[in-house]
């Protein structure tokens, strides 16, 4: 289940989630209709779309509507307050040839058959990080000790940064962060400054950094090569999703099959094959992205019913319909979800993330039979300031 965004008020503060788990089922989605324009606290309106053909029809159109944004052209809420320039290589942030030449450059790594043959390297990952967080007693965090050293090492063992080398300062500047605009368009943060370094090192000698980024520092875009600051910015935004969005999204998972789901938590352990039914299920019902996507019309575009006019914003829900969400019924429906967008700039990640969560809980299926909650609920801590939504701290026993 979701937690209720408040971006329809163009706030980027999400109320603190109620009850016993915000993000299980049975899901309660934003009343879905019409879009609805509102006034945010800077003074942008923005226009919010719930229906899911309204949202696809946006996220399908970068000739009307834009992923730029800058000082010239701030968003909604308190994101649009000293927002930074968009930073060398977020590529996510551009539209036409200038995103697709680095998603073409990216895209062999992060293909379904290409992540598929990486399970049992993913798996054995799992395996080993639950043999640290066992061998280190419980009651254990299984964000810190499971969830993100899983994401980080799978992937890095995709993007090409030595674990054995690089692993213990991964964990470091990776733990607790963002995907808001200032995460990723920052070029000062300890992320950045250990990103830099590492581009620098690749670009120096590729030869000694076999994977994607040696790859793609050899390579070059069709017209040129690529630069340090440039090289470092592709890698954040490989990294820094792959580690945040996986992590939390692994958590709320098992947090969502222990306590409201335990019958399909024992049947990933009695019949693995389940587990991408199981992870597609989990996805129609868990919303980590709390604010959905933002684009700006660059045309006079009707949506909905309703003229969206040049130059005003749209939020995009992702939330899954709620006449979708009666029930928890892996294998019953089509992936018709919107966990990782849609149109030209979905997920490029996507692949990585369900084979991370599905090794995932199948490992902790199989070796934990009786994982449970270490604390009652009521005392889980929530990231209700963050744009990906999950648990700070996830106490569990077995």
């Amino acid at each position: 289940m979701t937690a209720t965004p408040t971006l329809a008020t163009g706030s980027e503060t999400p109320a603190a989630p109620a009850g016993l788990c915000p993000y299980a089922t049975p899901a309660t989605s934003p009343a879905e209709g019409e879009p609805v324009f509102t006034l945010a606290g800077n003074g942008v309106g923005t226009w919010r779309l719930t229906r899911p053909a309204d949202v696809r029809a946006v996220l399908d159109d970068p000739v009307s509507f834009t992923s730029r944004r800058g000082p010239a052209s701030p968003p909604p809420g308190p994101a649009g307050r000293g927002i930074l320039p968009t930073a060398e290589g977020m590529f996510v942030q551009h539209d036409g040839p200038a995103h697709l030449d680095y998603r073409r450059l990216l895209a062999r790594e992060f293909s379904a058959v290409r992540t598929s043959t990486a399970t049992p390297r993913i798996t054995a990952i799992a395996e080993q990080c639950l043999e640290d967080m066992v061998r280190a007693g419980a009651p254990a965090d299984l964000v810190a000790q499971y969830a993100l050293p899983l994401s980080s090492q799978a992937v890095c063992a995709v993007v090409g940064v030595p674990w054995e080398v690089h692993g213990a300062q991964m964990l470091e500047v990776f733990a607790d962060q963002d995907l808001s605009n200032a995460d990723l368009n920052s070029t000062t943060s300890g992320v950045d400054h250990f990103l830099r370094g590492l581009a620098r090192d690749v670009l120096a000698e590729p030869a000694r950094h076999p994977g994607l980024l040696g790859r793609i520092a050899v390579q070059g875009l069709p017209d040129r090569p690529l630069g340090e600051a440039e090289l470092a910015g592709i890698a954040k935004l490989l990294l820094m999703p792959g580690h945040v969005s996986p992590t939390y999204m692994l958590a709320l998972s098992v947090l969502t099959l222990v306590q409201e789901q335990p019958a399909w938590y024992a049947e990933l352990a009695a019949d693995p094959d389940c587990a991408p039914d199981v992870v597609e299920e989990l996805l129609h019902h868990i919303t980590i992205k709390q604010y959905g996507l933002t684009r700006r019309a660059v045309r006079d575009t009707k949506v909905g019913g309703v003229l969206i006019r040049a130059g005003q914003w749209v939020n995009c829900s992702l939330d899954s319909p709620a006449d979708e969400l009666t029930a928890f019924t892996p294998g019953a429906r089509p992936a018709t979800h919107l966990a990782f967008g849609h149109g030209p700039h979905q997920c490029l990640g996507q692949h990585l993330s369900r084979t991370v969560l599905a090794c995932g809980l199948t490992v902790l299926a199989r070796h934990l039979p009786n994982l449970r909650l270490a604390t009652g609920p009521e005392s889980l801590g929530w990231r209700t300031t963050h744009t990906v939504a999950g648990v700070t701290q996830l106490a569990v026993t077995w």
